[in-house]
């Protein structure tokens, strides 16, 4: 059975930890990802990218200096090159040991725990090989409904949801198009993520009523909550905004590092966070 995105008409909103709960365990581990369903939700973002030896992998940037104790670029390197490295000690020194995990790995623990995943793609080149690749993983897996495909290359994701139809994609909106509905559409998509800053009341009412799943994206905000960073941005009650959304059912998916924050906003619009 294919994990639903759309729950709006459920009085759900599902609570997408980004990277896992990374604002409590190392981004993109295992450890984040056991640690949001512990935490109460059922709906993860993670980033995926291609090794030498093509093996897929769950890591966000390009090189891995930023969240290991090693460095150099995940397309130069094997599966076993980087899994000598430590990615869980330069978040935290509990979780020293931690290593970087596969996507395969991922899919099957999904499906035995009824997590939907959201899967970005992270791949600049080698597009087909990379489609296929996943393409096999997923089926071999039987997670292809189990997942959104997630890119900002609308053309990388399309090349893997044309060696599998079943597939559902979800696009991001970092612009604020003209005929903002079209351009989503036309990229066969069946969910879209946006953030505050490009979206409003009237975008989100198009996308529901053309049978979209919309997840709302909020920024990392270590030293205050995120809303408050936005009501200082834009010198108004950014939150109370958001909230309203929620309560009429615009959002089906909303997505922040820090789950108890993400949950706690949920709730205040009167939903039940998944």
């Amino acid at each position: 059975m294919a994990f639903e995105f759309n729950v709006t008409e459920k009085g759900l909103i599902l609570a997408n930890s980004h990277r896992g709960y990374s604002a409590k365990y190392p981004e993109n581990t295992m450890p984040a990802f056991i640690g949001a369903l512990e935490a109460g939700t059922h709906s993860i973002e993670l980033d995926i990218a291609m090794t030498k030896d093509e093996k897929m992998v769950v890591i966000h940037d390009f090189s891995i200096e930023r969240v290991s104790n090693g460095e150099g670029y995940v397309e130069q390197m094997t599966l076993a090159e980087l899994q000598r490295y430590d990615f869980g000690e330069k978040f935290s020194p509990e979780f020293k040991g931690t290593h970087i995990v596969e996507l395969e790995t991922v899919l099957k623990w999904a499906l035995e725990n009824n997590v939907g995943l959201i899967v970005e793609a992270k791949q600049r080149r080698n597009h087909q090989r990379f489609a296929e690749v996943l393409a096999e993983i997923l089926q071999r897996t039987n997670t292809v409904e189990q997942i959104l495909l997630l890119g900002f290359d609308h053309v990388l994701i399309n090349k893997v949801k044309a060696l599998l139809p079943a597939l559902r994609l979800q696009v991001v909106t970092l612009a604020r198009y003209n005929d903002q509905l079209s351009a989503v559409l036309g990229s066969n998509a069946s969910s879209v993520c946006v953030e505050y800053h490009y979206v409003g009341k009237e975008d989100l009412i198009a996308y529901k009523k053309a049978g979209l799943s919309v997840r709302m994206y909020l920024h990392e905000s270590k030293e205050i909550p995120v809303l408050e960073m936005y009501n200082q941005k834009y010198g108004y009650d950014t939150e109370s905004e958001i909230i309203q959304w929620l309560s009429e059912g615009l959002i089906d998916m909303l997505s922040h590092d820090d789950i108890p924050y993400l949950k706690s906003l949920i709730e205040k619009a009167g939903k039940v966070p998944y």
